[in-house]
C-alpha cells in the first residue's frame, strides 16, 4: 500500500513539476514576443501592396485603396508609430501579369519590395475568370473540364514563378496572399462548378505557400456567402435558385441592389465597404498570429 502510494506521489509531482516548467517557458516566451512587438512598433515600416483589383480596392464606398488603407489605419490604431503603404494594384491582373511589373519595375515596384517589411498579394481571382470566360461556351463536359484543367495548372506554374521573384528581391519580409471566393454565389447557389474551381484555386496558392519561408495564407472564401454564413441558411438559398441556369446573366444585371451584404451593388463582384473591413480584419489577425516582421 505504501509502495502504490509513493509512486502515487511521485507520479503527482512530476505532473507539478512539468507543468511549472510549461508555465514559466509559456510566460517566458510570452514576455519575449510582447517585447518584439513593441520594439516593432516603434520602427518605420513599409507595407508593399502588389496585386489586382482587390489591392487597388475597387468596390470600396470610400476611394482610399480597399483593404490597403485601412490596415495601415488598424496597425496604428494598434499601436503602431508608423506605417508607410505602397499600393500597387491593378485591376483585372492576372499573376503573370503582375510578375511581369515586378521584372519590369513599373513604378519602383521592384525597389520598393526590397524595402518592404511586409508585403501582402491578391491574385488568382482573374486568372481563373479569363478561363471560365473562354470556356464558358463549351458544350462538352469533358472538353471543358480538360480546358480548365489547362488553365489550373497554368495559374499553379504562374504562382510559383511570381513567389520566386518576390523572394528574389526580399527574402526577409514576411508575404501575407489572400485567397479569392465566389461573388455571385448568392444568385447561382445550386452552380457548383465556380466554387469547386475556386477551391481549387485557393488549394494551389496553399500549397505553394507551404513551401515557402515566412509566407501566409489569408482565407476572405466567407465573402462568397455573406450573410447567408450557415448551412441552413444556404440550403434556403439553394432552393431559392432552383430553377437558376448559369447562363441567366440577367440575374445579376437586372438585380436591384446586392443581395450579398459585403459585395458591392455597382458591379456585384468586389467587396464594399464591409467586405473590405473583413479583409483588413483577417489580414490583422494573420499578422498578429505570425509576428515575423521583416
Amino acid at each position: 500500500m505504501k509502495k502504490k502510494f509513493s509512486l502515487l506521489l511521485l507520479f503527482l509531482i512530476l505532473i507539478v513539476c512539468v507543468s511549472s516548467v510549461g508555465y514559466v517557458k509559456y510566460h517566458s516566451n510570452e514576455n519575449n514576443n510582447a517585447a518584439k512587438i513593441e520594439k516593432i512598433k516603434n520602427k518605420d515600416l513599409k507595407i508593399v501592396a502588389l496585386g489586382d483589383s482587390l489591392t487597388q480596392g475597387v468596390g470600396d464606398p470610400t476611394n482610399k485603396g480597399g483593404y490597403v488603407s485601412r490596415i495601415q489605419n488598424k496597425l496604428k490604431d494598434n499601436g503602431f508609430k508608423k506605417i508607410t503603404t505602397y499600393n500597387y494594384g491593378i485591376a483585372g491582373q492576372r499573376s503573370d501579369q503582375i510578375n511581369k511589373r515586378i521584372n519590369n519595375n513599373t513604378n519602383n515596384l521592384s525597389s520598393q519590395l526590397e524595402k518592404a517589411n511586409l508585403i501582402t498579394l491578391t491574385v488568382g481571382g482573374n486568372d481563373l475568370l479569363q478561363g471560365l470566360q473562354k470556356n464558358a461556351l463549351v458544350d462538352s463536359h469533358d472538353t471543358f473540364e480538360k480546358n480548365m484543367d489547362r488553365e489550373v495548372q497554368k495559374y499553379k506554374d504562374n504562382l510559383s514563378i511570381l513567389l520566386k521573384n518576390i523572394r528574389k528581391y526580399n527574402n526577409k519580409a514576411p508575404v501575407y496572399i489572400f485567397g479569392i471566393y465566389n461573388p455571385i454565389y448568392v444568385y447561382f447557389a445550386n452552380v457548383s462548378v465556380i466554387n469547386e474551381y475556386v477551391g481549387q484555386i485557393n488549394d494551389i496558392t496553399q500549397n505553394q505557400i507551404a513551401n515557402n519561408y515566412k509566407m501566409h495564407f489569408v482565407d476572405i472564401s466567407f465573402l462568397s456567402y455573406g450573410q447567408y454564413n450557415t448551412k441552413e441558411k444556404q440550403r434556403k438559398l439553394r432552393d431559392m435558385n432552383q430553377d437558376t441556369s448559369p447562363f441567366d446573366v440577367n440575374k445579376l444585371s437586372n438585380a436591384n441592389g446586392e443581395i450579398n451584404d459585403y459585395i458591392s451593388p455597382k458591379d456585384h463582384f468586389h467587396p464594399n465597404n464591409l467586405g473590405y473591413n473583413y479583409m483588413t480584419n483577417q489580414l490583422f489577425s494573420k499578422i498578429n498570429k505570425f509576428n515575423d516582421w521583416g
